[in-house]
């Protein structure tokens, strides 16, 4: 049985306190290569908390914030409600979708090799999701301030992106642009390495 609960819902026999569900992204080098991510957005539609309550009963809490995510700087995206317990197995979502003439990813930045530096993007323009987990978390106080935090590991999304393959990359008007109709052969990894479950911190 899952019991699925929106974030504005209220557990009279408990209470709720608000989760601040976030979400950034951490700067990682690219096996041996040069990448340095200065810019990145995220378009969150929807986020959802999965968790077993007192290990038995399943349980969802949601909200749905269709918000612009500035991936390097405020990571505040929404408050979801949730009822005071302990809960086991935890795994937070987000939901990414295009919005407001935005793709659901973007990143920007540069890449450096052979002491030459090149602008490089990687869009993503098709709804995906991003997960991560944890294994517990107690809702101890209705008072209480909690925060839920998924890094975006940007090793993770370029595993198995080698030198040769940026090297050997199509230039748009000088730039390497990673997306769905270019350098696709290394698109598809990305796109493959966010589907990996990603770094929570939950306080």
């Amino acid at each position: 049985m899952v019991l699925l609960l929106g974030s504005c819902a209220k557990d009279a026999g408990t209470g709720t306190a608000n989760v601040s569900f976030q979400l950034k992204a951490a700067i990682s080098p690219v096996n041996g290569a040069a990448i340095t991510w200065t810019a990145g957005t995220a378009g969150v539609a929807s986020t959802k908390i999965e968790a077993k309550k007192n290990d038995s009963t399943a349980v969802e809490f949601k909200a749905d914030p269709s918000a612009q995510v500035d991936l390097f700087g405020a990571v505040s995206i929404t408050n979801v409600s949730v009822p005071t317990g302990t809960y086991r197995h935890v795994e937070f979502w987000s939901e990414l979708q295009p919005l407001n003439s935005q793709p659901s990813l973007f990143l920007s930045g540069t890449y450096t090799a052979g002491g030459v530096t090149t602008p490089i993007s990687f869009s993503v323009g098709t709804a995906i999701t991003v997960k991560a987990g944890i294994d517990s978390m107690v809702i101890a106080s209705v008072s209480g301030n909690y925060t839920a935090l998924t890094t975006l590991g940007l090793i993770t999304l370029t595993q198995d992106v080698t030198e040769p393959d940026l090297k050997a990359a199509t230039l748009t008007s000088g730039k390497i642009v990673i997306s769905s109709t270019s350098n696709v052969a290394v698109y598809n990894k990305m796109l493959a390495n966010l589907g990996k479950t990603q770094v929570c911190s939950f306080k």
